[in-house]
C-alpha cells in the first residue's frame, strides 16, 4: 500500500510518543498541509580562521569607525568582495559589534557562537551552552537536525578528513558536534538513501531501517519489564532511536526529491585539495537545503594549518597572520576572501534559481560569513564583522545595508550577544539575552542586553 507523504506524516505523528519527537512532528504536520508558516527558514553559518579584517569588507567611501547606516544597493564593494554584486539588495554588512566576553588569540572556540571565554590555543576549553546555530536549527527541524562540514580541524591543528571536531557548535554544556571532513562520506551519509557514488548507500540505508525497527521494539518491550527507577534513562534510548526511525521514514518519503537534488558526484569529492574540498562541501551544503534534508548548515572554512596553494599562495594561514609570506597580508586575505565570496556567491545563485512562495528559496535563507578569531590573526574582539547573504525570511530589516555601531566602549554600542539574541528573538526564541554581558561595558554604564530591535521587523 502507497502512502502520500502527509498520510505518513500523520501516521509518524499517531505514533510517535516520545517529548523529543514534538517539535519535529508538528513541523512536518504544518509542512504536509501547505500550510504558509511550513516554509522553513534557513541558516548557513560560514566559519573562516584568522580573523575578518574590517577594513577588506568595508565598501568604499565608507571607511572609519563613526556609526552609520548606509544603503548597498547602488554602492561598490570591496574589490575582494566583487562576487557579492549580484547579491547587494539581499546582503547586509555589519560591523561594531564587540566580543571581549570570549577569548581572543588565535579562535575563541565555542564562544564565537556562544558568547563566553573558553580554551586557550590548543585547549577547547569547556562548553557552556548550545551555540547560536544549534540552537537556530531547533527552531527549524528537518531529517537532519544540523549539518556540519569541514575541511580542517581546529584551530591549529593539522587534522584533516574523516570525522572532525572542529571545536565551534555544541548542542549544550559539553555536547560538541562533530563535522563531516570528508565530501564523499558526507554524500554518502546525506544523500545515500536514495543516491550513492556505488550504490551501496542505499542497501546500508535499508539495513539501517530494519534495524531501527527491530530496536524500537525491543526496547518498547523491555520498557514494561524493568523497575521505574531505570525507565527514565531506557526513555532516552528510545526516545533516540524513535527519532532516527522518523529520520529514515521521511527520508523514504522524500527519495526522489533527494535523488535529483543531489550533486554530481565528481573528483572534487575525494580531492586532497583545500579549495576544491571547500567547493564539495558548498556542493553538498546546497543540495541538503534544497533537498529539505537539513535547515541548517556550518561549514568549516579552513583553520590556521590551510595552504591556499590553488590560489597561488605557498604560506598557510598561521604563517599569513605573521606576515611570514611573500605577499602582504593583506593581499593574502583579499585573495582569500574573494575565493570565500564567489563559494557563497555559488551557494546564493542556487537558492535564489529555485522558487519558494511568493519569491525563492534565498529569500528565506541567512548565509552568515564570520571569523571565529574576530577582527584579526591574533584577535583583540574589539570588533566582530558579520556579512550577511540572503532575505532573512522578512525577519530582519538588514538586507541591502551598511550597518557600522558605536566603537567599543561608546554610548550605543553593541556586542556579539545583542546580535545572536536579535537572530534567535526573529525566529522563534524570546530570549531576554544569549550569552554572557560584557562586565567592562556594564561597569561603564554603557552595556545593553536583549536584540538589537533595530535590526527586527
Amino acid at each position: 500500500m502507497k502512502y502520500s507523504r502527509r498520510n505518513l506524516i500523520a501516521r509518524l505523528a499517531a505514533g510517535g510518543s516520545g517529548v523529543v519527537l514534538h517539535s519535529l512532528l508538528h513541523q512536518l504536520r504544518v509542512q504536509a498541509e501547505g500550510r504558509a508558516e511550513s516554509i522553513p527558514q534557513r541558516f548557513v553559518f560560514v566559519v573562516k580562521s584568522s580573523g575578518i579584517v574590517p577594513a577588506g569588507i568595508t565598501p568604499p567611501g565608507l571607511e572609519g569607525d563613526d556609526a552609520q547606516t548606509a544603503s548597498l544597493l547602488d554602492r561598490e564593494l570591496h574589490p575582494s568582495m566583487a562576487p557579492l554584486m549580484p547579491f547587494r539588495d539581499q546582503l547586509a554588512l555589519i560591523q561594531g559589534l564587540s566580543g571581549k566576553m570570549c577569548r581572543g588569540g588565535h579562535s575563541s572556540w565555542f564562544g564565537a557562537m556562544g558568547v563566553y571565554m573558553t580554551g586557550g590555543e590548543h585547549d577547547r576549553g569547556a562548553i557552556l551552552r548550545a551555540t547560536a546555530d544549534a540552537e537556530l536549527a531547533t527552531l527549524h527541524p528537518a531529517p537532519f537536525q544540523h549539518v556540519g562540514l569541514a575541511v580542517r580541524g581546529p584551530a591549529l591543528s593539522d587534522s584533516w578528513g574523516g570525522v572532525l571536531y572542529p571545536g565551534i557548535t555544541a548542542t549544550g554544556p559539553n555536547k560538541e558536534l562533530p563535522f563531516h571532513g570528508s565530501p564523499d562520506l558526507a554524500y554518502e551519509e546525506l544523500f545515500g538513501s536514495a543516491a550513492s557514488s556505488d550504490g551501496r548507500g542505499q542497501k546500508q540505508f535499508r539495513t539501517q531501517r530494519n534495524l531501527l525497527d527491530f530496536m524500537v521494539k525491543d526496547l518498547k518491550h523491555v520498557h514494561q519489564t524493568i523497575p521505574g527507577s531505570e525507565r527514565d534513562k531506557l526513555n532516552a534510548y528510545l526516545n533516540a532511536f524513535e527519532e532516527l526511525q522518523v529520520r529514515h521514514s521521511w527520508l523514504s518519503s522524500m527519495s526522489e526529491q533527494i535523488r535529483l537534488n543531489a550533486p554530481t558526484f565528481d573528483s572534487r569529492f575525494t580531492s586532497d585539495a583545500e579549495e576544491l574540498r571547500q567547493q564539495a562541501h558548498f556542493d553538498i551544503a546546497a543540495a541538503s537545503l534544497i533537498a529539505g534534508l537539513t535547515n541548517c548548515v556550518t561549514i568549516r572554512l579552513d583553520n590556521l594549518s590551510t595552504v591556499y596553494s590553488g590560489l597561488g599562495l605557498a604560506k598557510h594561514n598561521h604563517g599569513i597572520g605573521h606576515n611570514e609570506a611573500a605577499r602582504t597580508q593583506e593581499e593574502c586575505r583579499d585573495i582569500i576572501r574573494q575565493h570565500h565570496c564567489q563559494l557563497i556567491a555559488d551557494l546564493a545563485g542556487r537558492l535564489r534559481a529555485i522558487p519558494e512562495g511568493d519569491g525563492n528559496m534565498l529569500d528565506n535563507t541567512m548565509i552568515i560569513y564570520f571569523s571565529d578569531a574576530a577582527n584579526k590573526h591574533h584577535a583583540d574582539c574589539l570588533e566582530w564583522p558579520y556579512v550577511v547573504v540572503g532575505g532573512c525570511g522578512g525577519r530582519l530589516n538588514i538586507p541591502g545595508k551598511y550597518i557600522r555601531y558605536p566603537k567599543y566602549g561608546d554610548q550605543g554600542c553593541r556586542t556579539i550577544g545583542n546580535w545572536w539574541t536579535t537572530l534567535l528573538n526573529a525566529h522563534g526564541n524570546p530570549i531576554g539575552h544569549y550569552g554572557n554581558e560584557d562586565l567592562v561595558l556594564r561597569q561603564n554604564g554603557v552595556s545593553a542586553i536583549g536584540p538589537l530591535a533595530e535590526l527586527l521587523t
